[in-house]
């Protein structure tokens, strides 16, 4: 009898302990649906802001597409626009030749076009430069621009050369100089196999390249100009 007792009171209280998760889940469940929805929400919201910063940039970019197409002056990226017939006329007649030659001659194009590009400096990052266009033929005049370093020269150089039939690969990252390492944007030439940098106005071998600024190349925003530059030049 005592036996019996002991067995019942044994199974009542295994049954006891193993309502208690099931209780306890129950209570925690209402907690947990409202975090579920509270999580929900955000990540609608978030969705919903992506979608629509995404289709703003891509409509941005789908008209500054277009207006260089209207215009016959193809969109390079950083709401730059390639004017090459304006380009030459910056251009002595010596130099211009060299450009309207079948054959082109890539070492002597890339060093007319660092001479040029290299002239001036300035970093000013301009906001929303959609609404301020520029034309690549203003990085060949004397009067300083507020977006003139290494990612617009890069960029404009390489437009120039690619409307040559001349391949150019822009290449990202950092380099060292007299500042410390910093973030880079130059050009790999494989007809000539030179690295150009209109920016440190040099038109060297890799290797040369290399010992100079040791660079570390990466991934940079500048790879997706003609979106990003919407946002900023």
């Amino acid at each position: 009898m005592i036996k019996r007792a002991f067995i019942i009171l044994c199974l009542n209280g295994l049954m006891w302990s193993l309502s208690q998760p099931a209780f306890a889940y129950e209570k925690d469940r209402s907690k947990q649906s409202a975090c579920v929805m509270a999580f929900k929400r955000l990540s609608f919201s978030v969705v919903k802001g992506t979608f629509i910063v995404g289709g703003l940039a891509a409509g941005l970019t789908a008209g500054s597409e277009l207006a260089g197409y209207v215009n016959k002056t193809p969109h390079i990226g950083l709401s730059i626009y390639l004017d090459y017939e304006n380009i030459l006329s910056f251009l002595t007649p010596a130099e211009r030749a060299e450009f309207m030659k079948p054959k082109k001659n890539v070492l002597m194009i890339s060093e007319i076009l660092i001479d040029y590009l290299a002239k001036n400096i300035n970093d000013n990052l301009e906001v929303a430069p959609y609404l301020k266009p520029l034309m690549a033929s203003q990085y060949f005049n004397e009067e300083p621009l507020q977006a003139d370093v290494c990612r617009h020269k890069a960029l404009v150089m390489k437009a120039i050369l690619n409307r040559l039939g001349i391949q150019a690969n822009l290449i990202t990252g950092t380099i060292e100089s007299d500042e410390g390492r910093g973030e880079h944007v130059w050009l790999y030439l494989p007809e000539i196999k030179k690295m150009a940098d209109p920016m440190n106005n040099m038109l060297i071998d890799p290797e040369e390249y290399e010992r100079r600024f040791k660079p570390d190349v990466h991934f940079n925003a500048v790879q997706l100009a003609k979106p990003l530059g919407i946002i900023g030049r």
